[in-house]
Parts: C-alpha cells; structure tokens; sequence
C-alpha cells in the first residue's frame, strides 16, 4: 500500500478533464453532422439595365453575365431569382424576394445579391436602400452571405455594414468608392470602334471584370482549382483599374468631370471591400460541398453542450479534488 502523490493526483485531475471535454465536443459535433444538410446556393440578381425579367436569358447584361459565370462554376439555373428594370425593381419586390430567401435558408446555404444599377437615380432615391436593406441582408440565417455592388457611389451602400463585421459574417463588396462614378459601356448603333485593350464588353466595368475572373484559372493563385473572392478581388482589380484608366484617355471630358467631382482620376476606382468571413471562400459549389461544414461557425446547441459540459465537467472535478483533500487529512490510504 502507498499514499497517491500529489503529482499522480494532478495528472489524474487533468486526465479528467480533457476526457470529459472532448467527450461532451465529440458528442455535440456528432449530433451537429446528422442533422445538416447540402449545400444550397441562391443568388438575387438586380439590374436596373435589362428591360424585364420575363426572359432572363434573353439579355445581355452584368446580371446575365454574372449568372452564367456562376452556372459554369456549378450554380442551379433555378437558384437565381432576379429584378430587372426599373418597373421590377421596387422596394416592395425586393423585400418579397428577401423574405422568400429568409424562409428558405439555413446556416449551412450560400446567398449572394448582386446590384447593377444607378448609384443615387435607383439605389438611393428609389429603393431607400441605406434605411432598411442591411437589416433585412443580415437577417438571413446562413454565415455565407455576398453582396456585390456595382454603381455610381456603390462603396455608400456598403459602408453601413461596417458597423457588423464584428458580429455578423458576409462579404461585401462595392465597385467603387462613395464619391466615385462607375462607368458603363452601353451598346449604340452606329457607335465608333472599340478602342480599348480588353475584348469588347457591355455593361459596368467592374461586374463585367468580377463575373471573368470568377471562371479563370489565371485568377487561382493558390492552384487549389478554386478561384476564392480574394482572388477574384486581386485579379481582377488591376484590369478594372487599367479599363478606367483607358476611359479618362478616350473621353477627356468625362475625365474632367470625374476629376472636378473627386479630385482625382489616378488610382481609380478605389473599391469599398468589407470581409468579414473566417476566410476568403470560393462560390465553386464542389468547394462548397467539400468544406462547409469545417467552415461553418459553430451552432447554438454546439455551443451551449460545449458550455455546460465544461461545467459539468468542472463540476466533477471538483468534487474529485474535495475527495482527494479529505482522504489526505483522514491519512487514508488508497490502494493500487
């Protein structure tokens, strides 16, 4: 017969605590992955530039562009919802077509919007956007929420998030800064040749450039077969800018007047980015499938049985210590 040492005794106490932790975790995690569920992706397309929606297909235009970039990365035809025109677009209709999404999201799903509009003359004047939409955007129950803007002051229209990046996750990010204007390449008949260096295209530049970089494997730094948003975002940007740069030069008064409204025109545009996601995630949807569920947050009933396993497990440990104090003092000894 011996006494315990207080060593073997701290070891023991410790041995206890680690196995009823990872017990509780193991459990929680266990019960966690039984109950999810694919991945499902759903995007709200809004441009103000396309007649209707009747036709989606039928137009060519950012939202089509950006729908079909995300199609050839494994996106559902039917997972797109869609405001065209400025008889679509309305606050009404884009409330509806929110809470349709609230309904139908969980924590596990991906929702991306998308606006390709006038900055002031739609999104300020016409749908109020800053007094109530990031409300409704944060309100949807996935981690995995994107909002794109690109418009004349898009970064005005994200700024107000930045009041959530610490308690909500989501991606936003906006073509250019508040008091910057997008620039949009409309097709005339008659028009003069295309002159700039990249391949002719319609709409605004930035979503025209967002919507390539999606599918090119050029914009995969990190070879993953992935293109994340941040890789989307760093290949993007210095065409954007070179595209703009190439627009001052052909239009000097449009220059001029950009120059006189901001004061600069080098450097331009300076898009507003607000990522508050553990990490820059790929919409691929084979990416998606593969690693939502590591990426995924932990849930409330996670939470809470990691909680109060740690204080069930305190709990036990305590009272391991008190039996361990009383048989020292009583000189008991233990056998082994």
């Amino acid at each position: 017969m011996r006494i315990i040492s207080n060593k073997s005794k701290t070891f023991m106490i410790l041995l206890l605590f680690v196995t009823s932790i990872l017990f509780v975790f193991e459990n929680t995690t266990d019960s966690q992955s039984t109950t999810t569920r694919d991945v499902k992706t759903y995007a709200l397309l809004v441009d103000q530039f396309a007649p209707n929606s009747n036709n989606p297909g039928e137009y060519f235009c950012n939202a089509i562009e950006l729908r079909n970039s995300l199609m050839a990365i494994g996106w559902d035809e039917s997972s797109f919802y869609y405001l065209f025109g400025d008889l679509e677009i309305t606050i009404t209709n884009l409330q509806e077509k929110i809470e349709m999404l609230r309904q139908t999201v969980d924590e596990n799903d991906v929702v991306l919007f998308f606006f390709a509009a006038h900055g002031y003359g739609c999104l300020r004047d016409i749908l109020d956007f800053n007094y109530w939409f990031h409300d409704y955007f944060l309100e949807i129950q996935t981690n995995y929420k994107y909002l794109l803007i690109d418009a004349c002051h898009a970064g005005e229209f994200i700024q107000p998030l930045t009041a959530y990046e610490d308690s909500n996750s989501f991606y936003a990010m906006g073509s250019v800064a508040p008091i910057e204007y997008a620039i949009a390449f409309v097709p005339e008949d008659g028009g003069e040749e295309w002159a700039y260096s990249e391949p002719e295209f319609y709409g605004i530049i930035s979503a025209h450039f967002w919507s390539t970089a999606l599918t090119n494997s050029s914009a995969d730094v990190n070879l993953d077969t992935f293109v994340d948003m941040g890789e989307m975002y760093d290949f993007s940007l210095p065409i954007i800018k070179k595209i703009y740069s190439e627009v001052f030069i052909q239009e000097p008064e449009l220059a001029e007047f950009v120059e006189n409204e901001t004061g600069y025109i080098d450097d331009y545009p300076r898009p507003v980015v607000i990522n508050s996601l553990s990490e820059n995630v790929s919409l691929y949807t084979e990416y998606l499938d593969a690693n939502i569920e590591t990426l995924t947050m932990l849930t409330t009933p996670q939470k809470y049985g990691i909680i109060f396993g740690s204080i069930g497990a305190t709990a036990v440990i305590g009272v391991v210590v008190i039996f361990l104090i009383v048989r020292k003092r009583r000189k008991i000894p233990v056998q082994v």
